[in-house]
């Protein structure tokens, strides 16, 4: 599902009434745990990165909601850390998908979340490019 938004607030108010309050229970972690993180809309959703490095995004799909912890692909010792705890979620390399916040763990996603801005140069980085859109850029 593909959301026109010009901002974080606007992507928000443009999700599904049923699961708005689902996605901005899981923004409010990420801003909570990470304060001091950039929220921007990149690839389409929201996005979240420290110094210019891309941590996490969240993004509404047609049929759930999706966390993506970038981190978990980059460093396995975050997976093995929270291992149990993410193995009963739906999920990819990264991705989580999720229908409702009751099925998260969300004392392991504050963990990881607040582990990952941390570790410099294995992650991707926000190149901005014209046009307000970013793109993906190898962290050196």
């Amino acid at each position: 599902m593909k959301i026109d938004a010009k901002d974080a607030n606007g992507y928000v108010a443009a999700v599904d009434p049923v699961r708005r309050p689902h996605l901005e229970r899981v923004r409010a972690l990420v801003k909570e745990t990470v304060p001091q993180a950039t929220e921007a809309i990149l690839h389409g959703m929201l996005g979240y990165s420290c110094d210019g490095r891309l941590f996490a995004s969240l993004g509404a799909q047609k049929n759930y909601l999706s966390l993506y912890l970038c981190d978990l692909s980059t460093q396995p010792e975050l997976r093995a850390t929270h291992g149990e705890a993410l193995a009963r979620l739906k999920m990819g390399k990264s991705c989580i998908n999720f229908t409702s916040t009751d099925d998260l763990p969300f004392d392991t996603l504050a963990a990881i979340l607040a582990a990952a801005p941390h570790v410099a140069g294995r992650a991707v980085a926000v190149k901005k490019t014209a046009g307000k859109k970013a793109a993906p850029a190898r962290a050196r």
